[in-house]
């Protein structure tokens, strides 16, 4: 037959022979080990049954023979007549001492004779658990339980048998047994090694116990164990002995003492043999299925090649290298080879596309963790800040009204108007100090900020901004060291003061009361070096790395709570970037104060310093005479206070409320100048300007524009469109007399 007839599935060859070799012999197999474990199981259990029997006889055996002699013993001539001597004589004739000892009781239980003392010598008192009713009334023996002996304390078990009446009184005579009799008496009772042979009494203690004695005697067997020979006059169970060995424990009764005789074997000795037996059945099966498999071998060598050229084709398609599918005596093999063959291109392209889908996708998850870490970040230093920003806003606000209530309800007297007048005056510009200084972290995080850099002395800056601040009243509380040398940096003074400043409040502010803070200015290796000391608590390595960031800030002293809004060391660093630098901070550990660095280009000293003159003091630039200002804005209070002010300094002021009212009271009044705030309903501020410029008549007048925003993009669109000034709200009067001057002496050069 050719062989192109023997080509099957594979399906076909694996369950022929496992229908004709495996399926039979698996079966039978399974019913023969089944069968053989059980029985070889059972075996060992009857083993241990007749092992529990026997111990129980031996028990009764010596109970018997104790029985025996104390008949014996009771019907002695001496027990009757009363001798109590000779009678001790005959009573250790008996005894196997020092396991084994013999009493006489009298009907209360006062005992007479002991022969584990001596003769003569004094006996311990009545022995309650010895009177017992049935013992004398009854007529019959009794066996006691496990009980401690009152001589020397030993544990130990009775038997009690009554003696017959005599002239002398009722008697009763008993045997001691010591729980090491029971110990020796057993020995030759134990099966195995791991078997546990044990004696119980009634109340379900051990009398003797073959392993473990000195701990258990005397203590209480397995609950289950109990209630089952409770149940049962004998049986087997199956649970955990005291050692938590899972055993058989096979149990009966004594006859003469009701005592429970228990033997206990592991579970795996009494399978052991079944397991032996087990063993030699399934090495026959597994001969048999080796000789199955030979057999399955030699006839499935048909396709065990074509199996071999479709894994080689499969491999070759892993490696995306060409396939050429070879022809198998297995129809099946040729499917998979035509159908790998057509697939392999389209794998290779599947797999190449994956693999880049893969990595964009890790990409994207790695920059979404990333992202949402930094957005937990930044959502926890915004709370952060909001809640510095009320706290800092609040107090301030809560001052001016406290003042402004003093001032509508209170005494009218000059000096404490001037009081709370400058009460308001000084919290308006903390207020506009915390304004300013979001508006310069916002700037600076847009990359807003220019620089007007220009030689200066930066020492000379420095100790112009440490004794300015030491004249207020804050900084009296605080030691002063400041040391400088003349170094020259290019650079924005009024930047730098900033920075400056800033330090120095950061150091007053985590600086203790009476403590001392360190200036000091030096030139090293070409850098201007700043360093600003407290004494405060210093800054942990964590607080250190992030110190630097916006709205972060260190927890503030006892006592002391906590100001500003966390900007003002990013600021700081900010600003001495701008100007090339770098800024650092160092702390050496708790309550040993921090130390801030900035380190500047330094250049070389001027040769000549042209003078710039002095500027005047804004505050004591005064108005010209009669100078008519129109002031316009829409906020009602914020446009009559400011305009109240001006005239109360001398200006004539008109006062508008939108963009057409400005331009009617700047036609009809024809003012010397208009302050006009940028942000106004229906028309802004650039188109009332752009309308005033386009009108002859009045586009000479000067500008000024009024801006809640601030900045230079702010600035410079103001500027476009036709102001002459921008100052950012609010504005003092003293900057807005200067800039009034201003505008009215460039008015009077002309153009």
């Amino acid at each position: 037959m050719s062989g192109k007839n023997w080509r099957m599935r594979i399906r076909t060859y694996l369950l022929l022979f496992m229908t004709v070799v495996l399926a039979p012999g698996f079966l039978a197999a399974g019913v023969a080990i089944a069968k053989v474990r059980e029985g070889e199981r059972q075996a060992r259990l009857n083993v241990l049954r007749e092992t529990v029997r026997a111990t129980a006889l031996l028990v009764d055996g010596q109970i018997q023979r104790s029985i025996g002699a104390l008949t014996a013993l009771a019907q002695s001539r001496n027990l009757q007549t009363g001798d109590f001597a000779a009678l001790y004589t005959q009573a250790e004739a008996i005894d196997h001492k020092p396991d084994i000892w013999t009493l006489v009781l009298d009907e209360t239980g006062a005992q007479r004779i002991n022969t584990s003392v001596p003769f003569g010598a004094p006996l311990p008192g009545p022995i309650a658990h010895d009177r017992q009713p049935g013992v004398l009334a009854l007529r019959q023996p009794w066996v006691s339980d496990l009980v401690q002996g009152p001589v020397k304390g030993l544990l130990l078990t009775a038997i009690h048998l009554p003696a017959k009446s005599s002239p002398v009184g009722n008697f009763v005579v008993a045997q001691a047994f010591s729980v090491n009799h029971w110990n020796r008496m057993a020995m030759g009772l134990e099966g195995r090694s791991d078997w546990i042979t044990a004696i119980i009494d009634r109340t379900g203690k051990f009398i003797w116990r073959s392993h473990r004695a000195n701990e258990y005697l005397g203590r209480g067997a397995r609950p289950e164990l109990v209630a089952a020979a409770a149940a049962s006059h004998s049986g087997l169970i199956r649970h955990s002995t005291l050692e938590g060995v899972d055993s058989y424990d096979a149990f009966t009764h004594s006859e003469l003492t009701g005592w429970i005789i228990a033997v206990a074997a592991p579970v795996p000795a009494i399978e052991a043999s079944a397991t032996q037996s087990v063993a030699w059945l399934t090495a026959g099966m597994v001969s048999a299925l080796g000789l199955a498999l030979l057999a399955a071998t030699l006839a499935s060598r048909l396709f065990l090649g074509a199996l071999h050229a479709a894994s080689t084709a499969a491999r070759t398609l892993g490696r995306a290298e060409p396939l050429r599918p070879p022809r198998t005596a297995v129809l099946e093999i040729n499917d998979l080879h035509d159908a790998l063959h057509d697939g392999a291109q389209l794998l290779a392209q599947e797999v190449r596309a994956r693999g880049i889908a893969e990595r964009e996708r890790e990409q994207l998850l790695e920059n979404e963790r990333l992202a949402r870490e930094e957005a937990q970040r930044e959502n926890q230093a915004k709370d952060r800040f909001l809640a510095l920003l009320g706290h800092e806003l609040r107090n301030p606000l809560a001052a001016i009204a406290g003042a402004s209530d003093v001032l509508a309800r209170g005494p009218r007297d000059s000096a404490t108007q001037q009081r709370f007048v400058a009460l308001i005056q000084r919290q308006n510009r903390h207020l506009k100090r915390i304004v300013d200084d979001l508006l310069e972290v916002s700037r600076m995080l847009s990359g807003k900020i220019l620089l007007e850099a220009q030689p200066l002395d930066f020492a000379g800056c420095v100790r112009r901004c440490i004794e300015s601040l030491r004249a207020t009243e804050r900084a009296a509380s605080f030691r002063w060291q400041l040391r400088t040398a003349p170094v020259w940096v290019c650079g924005d003074p009024v930047r730098l003061e900033q920075i400056i400043n800033n330090l120095v409040m950061n150091a007053m502010q985590f600086s203790p009361t009476n403590g001392e803070i360190r200036v000091t200015v030096t030139r090293a290796a070409g850098h201007a070096v700043l360093e600003v000391e407290d004494s405060g608590p210093g800054i942990t390595p964590d607080l250190q790395a992030r110190i630097f960031e916006p709205f972060i800030q260190g927890p503030p002293l006892p006592g002391r709570p906590s100001a500003g809004l966390g900007i003002g060391l990013s600021l700081v660093k900010q600003l001495v970037l701008l100007h090339g630098g770098e800024v650092s901070v160092r702390s050496g550990g708790s309550c040993a104060g921090s130390i801030f660095v900035v380190r500047l280009a330094c250049i070389a000293a001027p040769q000549a310093l042209h003078s710039r003159g002095v500027e005047s003091n804004p505050s004591t630039v005064k108005p010209a005479t009669e100078c008519h200002v129109l002031v316009v804005d829409d906020n009602v209070d914020a446009r009559e206070s400011m305009a109240e002010s001006m005239r109360l300094h001398g200006y004539v002021v008109s006062e508008a409320g939108d963009g057409d009212g400005a331009l009617q009271s700047a036609l009809s009044n024809m003012p010397d100048i208009v302050v006009m705030d940028l942000g106004l309903p229906t028309k802004t501020g650039f188109q009332v300007a752009s309308e005033i410029k386009a009108l002859p008549s009045i586009c000479h007048i000067p500008l000024i524009a009024l801006s809640g925003y601030g900045g230079l993009p702010n600035r410079a669109a103001a500027l476009a469109a036709g102001f002459a000034d921008c100052l950012t709200k609010p504005a003092s009067l003293a900057d807005l007399a200067r800039a009034i001057a201003t505008q009215l002496k460039q008015q009077q050069r002309g153009p």
